[in-house]
């Protein structure tokens, strides 16, 4: 029984985890789009989340995307497959018609250009969330190979119980006071022309670098990956095809030479919103927004 209870103590433990971050985060993203003024005003409505009033898109296929997308990006970030999240803003590329030597009316040619980046990095401790953590049946015994007692064990699971209560409250602190940041961000200004009809955004995971080793295959050296991490919700999201892995391109920012795009892309300057250290909870969360760097 006492196995049991350990068992399902870690499962609950795992979920609230997973959980309170995805609806934390799910929170700063609606809260970023208004700020960013993505959608207009009367698109969002009061919500509240951990006790801190803020916008929430009500358009279906805004909520509907930010939430399928978190379903499948946190529990990739738990597992340690993926290292940050990032919401990009993006404005689709116009040209102007000229009629007569006059400018007409724009027209959209199917490219898009990024503005901002709001990136949210991530550190999981791989002994509280690594594959060695999964519950296991554990027998208790004392030096003289003794079963313990049933009170013991009792004892040792109420300890466990509290200390991930006292996780829960250190972290639901935590995400508070990060959305109450982002609350304070201000107000994106927009640039001359720029239009809200032709701004959107997306949201992207970046996967883990994996790590190499060298293995000697006769005169060659072979590099090899040794990573043994997992995440079912994304194997199942790429094979059907409700994910897809893009140019790396798409989610970094244009650098310009004299005002011309040209090839290099790069991740901007990220200056820190905010820094999240949670040993408790095996969590450290950098959040910092994205410019584009400049170029001299």
């Amino acid at each position: 029984m006492a196995s049991t209870n350990q068992t399902n103590a870690i499962s609950n433990s795992s979920q609230q985890f997973s959980s309170l971050l995805g609806c934390a985060i799910e929170s700063m993203i609606h809260e970023l789009l208004y700020s960013r003024s993505i959608y207009p005003p009367d698109s969002y409505v009061h919500s509240r989340h951990l006790g801190v009033r803020f916008h929430c898109s009500r358009v279906p296929q805004v909520c509907d995307y930010i939430s399928n997308f978190l379903k499948v990006a946190v529990p990739s970030i738990i597992s340690g497959v993926g290292d940050s999240i990032s919401l990009v803003i993006l404005e689709e590329e116009v040209a102007n018609n000229y009629h007569s030597g006059a400018v007409g009316e724009q027209q959209r040619i199917g490219s898009t250009k990024t503005l901002e980046r709001f990136v949210f990095q991530f550190q999981i401790d791989s002994v509280i969330y690594g594959e060695d953590t999964k519950p296991k049946h554990i027998s208790l015994h004392n030096d003289g190979g003794n079963v313990l007692s049933m009170d013991i064990q009792h004892e040792a699971i109420k300890k466990d119980t509290e200390l991930a209560l006292e996780a829960k409250a250190q972290m639901e602190r935590s995400m508070r006071d990060c959305l109450l940041q982002v609350l304070s961000l201000r107000g994106r200004r927009r640039s001359k022309g720029e239009k809200a009809e032709n701004l959107s955004f997306k949201l992207c995971l970046h996967v883990a670098e994996e790590e190499k080793k060298q293995q000697h295959d006769g005169n060659d050296i072979v590099m090899t990956s040794i990573s043994d991490k997992h995440c079912p919700e994304l194997v199942t999201a790429l094979n059907q095809g409700e994910w897809f892995q893009p140019e790396q391109s798409s989610c970094l920012f244009s650098n310009t030479d004299n005002g011309i795009a040209n090839a290099n892309c790069s991740e901007g300057s990220i200056q820190p919103i905010r820094h999240v250290i949670l040993p408790s909870c095996g969590l450290t969360m950098r959040m910092g927004f994205a410019v584009p760097s400049t170029h001299r």
